[in-house]
């Protein structure tokens, strides 16, 4: 009886043997597929995070490119306002040259051999100081006019 209890109490510790060590195996079984999907998703994230570091670098290079446009906008439309500003300098010297012109044509000539009236004089070397300011204004013009157009240029391309 004593035997029969034994090996009754063997079998039950070999069935139970049995069963852990068919749990043990399951055990191992789903640690090893949670490390090898730990893995994948380590592998993922670090795609991830190269993707978003890649997506940053482009970013910041966004905002400094557009940074740098909207300094070249400004320097643009400083350009603009500076040649707007000559064009109407350039007109108002132009009309005042005119306006002198049509002075000095106006003045009575006389037959006597000339000689210019100190007005006249003053006059013509207004007209002289104009003309040559008016030259310069648009040496000056031209050379903002050429800058302004390869600022937009540069700011096109």
């Amino acid at each position: 009886a004593a035997q029969a209890g034994l090996r009754a109490e063997a079998a039950a510790l070999a069935q139970r043997l049995g069963e852990l060590s068919r749990r043990h195996e399951k055990t191992c079984e789903e640690v090893f597929r949670v490390q090898r999907q730990a893995l994948f998703m380590k592998s993922e994230r670090q795609a991830a995070e190269e993707r978003l570091a890649a997506a940053q670098k482009q970013l910041a290079e966004a905002q400094e490119e557009a940074r740098r446009l909207r300094e070249l906008h400004g320097h643009a439309e400083d350009s603009a306002r500076l040649v707007r500003d000559r064009d109407r300098k350039i007109t108002e010297l132009s009309k005042e040259v005119f306006r002198l012109k049509e002075a000095l044509n106006a003045l009575p000539e006389s037959r006597e051999p000339p000689q210019p009236p100190p007005d006249t004089a003053a006059l013509q070397a207004r007209i002289r100081a104009l003309e040559e300011k008016l030259a310069e204004t648009e040496t000056r013009h031209s050379k903002v006019v050429t800058l302004y157009r390869s600022h937009l240029l540069y700011a096109v391309q």
